[in-house]
């Protein structure tokens, strides 16, 4: 969607240099070497696959000729902000980052967040009556049953039962899939691809609560979330139910909270309007707000 080298490009625009990686599943990077057999993914850790890798390219950074390493920015979008916020917190043998810098992020345990995107989706099917009130119920009850799964069993987990509409057509059907493939799924390398939490490596991504860490991280902090983003909401400030609510638990003194009116989850501004689809989204520009608080924030930080 452009949105990384977008704020690559900002960083630069500040002086600051940055480092990109396509983490294990996408880009260029693809299944690496468990392209072949990617069932050897099942018995690794979150840890190893997702958060190693950061203390690894904060290690990398800091070695480099003309880097000063008091001075690395983390920064963490979507499922990257809570990473980067187990990283702010316990840099274990890595460089301790000099700020943290949280673009619309994973504001609570990802089962928790994951459950609120599907029953937003699953109450605006029913309020356009695409989907029956009955129907809605039973998928809401799936979702609870396969979470409380994951977290109560221990890896590798048995085969889950049958999904509950066996005669589901149209939107009702997608739903029910995409909930199968999800809270349901352990495709290895769906599991890095897209999500697949029925393994270990979902549950241990699940006890990652980035509102319990955030007292931990005693740098600098901006906290960014778009009022049009339906994938990280805001929310109202109370318990889990968005970003504020994260942004909330920093050291105030050191935290930055910011608003983007009209923002998605990308980053782009679609103004006042309904949101519009993803492939339309990105017709939209990128935020000239967050551009602007970016600035502001790394400048105490540039060379």
């Amino acid at each position: 969607m452009g949105e990384y080298r977008w704020l690559a490009d900002l960083l630069a625009a500040e002086g600051i240099a940055s480092l990109r990686f396509d983490k294990l599943g996408t880009g260029e990077t693809g299944l690496g070497p468990y392209a072949a057999d990617p069932g050897l993914l099942l018995p690794l850790t979150y840890d190893g696959l997702r958060v190693q890798p950061v203390r690894d390219a904060l290690s990398f950074l800091a070695a480099q000729p003309g880097v000063d390493a008091t001075r690395l920015l983390l920064v963490g979008h979507s499922e990257g902000g809570a990473v980067a916020t187990v990283v702010a917190s316990d840099p274990s043998g890595a460089p301790a980052p000099a700020a943290l810098l949280l673009i619309e992020p994973a504001y609570g345990r990802i089962l928790d967040i994951v459950s609120h995107q599907f029953s937003a989706q699953i109450d605006a099917a029913v309020a356009a009556s695409a989907m029956a009130s009955a129907d809605a119920a039973s998928l809401t009850t799936w979702i609870a049953d396969g979470v409380e799964e994951i977290r109560s069993a221990t890896p590798p987990y048995p085969a889950p039962g049958p999904a509950p509409l066996r005669d589901a057509t149209g939107y009702t059907a997608v739903m029910q899939s995409t909930i199968q493939s999800n809270i349901f799924g352990s495709d290895p390398a769906q599991m890095v691809i897209s999500h697949a939490y029925r393994t270990l490596y979902g549950r241990q991504f699940d006890e990652i609560d980035p509102a319990a860490l955030a007292p931990q991280v005693t740098i600098p902090v901006l906290v960014t979330c778009g009022t049009k983003d339906s994938n990280t909401p805001c929310g109202d400030g109370s318990p889990g139910s968005g970003v504020a609510w994260l942004a909330s638990g920093f050291a105030a003194g050191g935290t930055r909270f910011v608003e983007l009116p009209g923002v998605v989850h990308i980053l782009r501004d679609v103004g006042a309007t309904d949101v519009p689809a993803l492939v339309d989204q990105v017709t939209h520009p990128f935020s000239t707000q967050l551009a602007r608080e970016l600035a502001a924030f790394v400048a105490p930080f540039r060379g």
